[in-house]
Order: C-alpha cells, then sequence, then structure tokens
C-alpha cells in the first residue's frame, strides 16, 4: 500500500468497504442450488464474489486503459474483461451434471 499512487489507494479504500449482503448472496445461492446453507458458507461465497468483481473490474479498467478511453467503465470494457478472465480460466465454466458418467 506504501506504493499505490492516490487512485489505487482510492480504489484499494472503496475495494476494502464494498460488500455483498448475505440475503443477497443466500437468494442467489439458492436460486442455482435450492438447499439451506450455513451462514459460514454464505460469508465464503460473499468474499469469493467480491474478489471476483474485483479481478473482473480491474481486468475492465486495465482494457480501458488500453484503448487510452477516459470516463466510466463501459459494459463493452467489462465484457471483455469478462472473456479475458475466461480465456485466463479464472471462471467457472459449467460442467456435467454427473462427472462420474
Amino acid at each position: 500500500m506504501a506504493h499505490f499512487n492516490d487512485d489505487q489507494l482510492n480504489r484499494f479504500e472503496m475495494f476494502r468497504r464494498a460488500a455483498f449482503t448475505n440475503t443477497s448472496v443466500r437468494r442467489l445461492i439458492q436460486s442455482v442450488a435450492p438447499c439451506t446453507f450455513s451462514k459460514k458458507v454464505v460469508i465464503v461465497m460473499a468474499g469469493i464474489t467480491k474478489v471476483f468483481v474485483g479481478e473482473l473490474i480491474e481486468a475492465a479498467l486495465d482494457y480501458k486503459e488500453q484503448l487510452k478511453e477516459t470516463g466510466p467503465l463501459k459494459p463493452k470494457h467489462i465484457r471483455f474483461a469478462y472473456a479475458r478472465l475466461q480465456e485466463e480460466q479464472r471462471t467457472s465454466r459449467p460442467s456435467r451434471l454427473n462427472p462420474l458418467r
């Protein structure tokens, strides 16, 4: 953190303060797997989600900088960043329902 410039420090502080609510994470998990989960599972998933979104936004900002664009992120930046993360295999891919078959 000592080597961060003002913009990076500001983004880090916003990232540190940001959080996904347990209620919204629980709803999302239950939409995928309709069963009950402990509070610890919800907290872990919220943390994983926060890290993923942080990586996605950083990749989108890198792409915007590559294009030498200014202003807020646009959907095209986020779509490109998501595609890049998929290429690097840093996103989950749907798997077969039964891996034993």
